[in-house]
């Protein structure tokens, strides 16, 4: 008989969604065991519109359930979590996500600056034409002023 131990991965595996995805997707992008969304607060204690306007679209996706923590990068305390997130993986911009794989060690982490991206290679969800240009146009904005 065998040890429960050894049946738990092919029993995760065997209960993993597949939204549809291909086995060539499923494979690639494996299974996130814990994704952290990382937000950012300005020194003078305003919260990033970006990471507000990609959290509003998390819920009207109905993918809230899907973010295991929400961390902030809070410029004003440059020991604050979401800080050294960002400087461990080099990241600049919010907001952003950390994905923990399954059974993967810190340094493998995976992290994304595009939430469409995560969507699709995460959650295996596709997204609208009009979701990514509005998330590009906001980037750009940002940038510009």
């Amino acid at each position: 008989m065998f040890a429960r131990s050894s049946m738990i991965p092919a029993l995760r595996a065997a209960a993993r969604p597949t939204f549809g995805a291909s086995p060539a997707v499923l494979a690639a992008r494996g299974f996130a065991t814990q994704v952290t969304f990382v937000k950012k607060i300005y020194a003078d204690g305003s919260t990033c519109q970006k990471c507000d306007f990609v959290w509003k679209q998390i819920v009207k996706d109905k993918l809230v359930e899907k973010i295991d923590r929400i961390v902030v990068a809070d410029e004003r305390d440059m020991k604050s979590e979401g800080i050294i997130l960002a400087t461990r993986h080099k990241v600049t911009r919010a907001p952003f996500f950390v994905v923990n794989e399954e059974g993967a060690s810190e340094d493998q982490e995976k992290v994304y600056d595009v939430y469409f991206k995560l969507k699709k290679e995460v959650f295996a969800q596709e997204t609208g034409e009009n979701e990514k240009n509005e998330e590009i146009i906001r980037g750009i904005m940002k940038q510009v002023f």
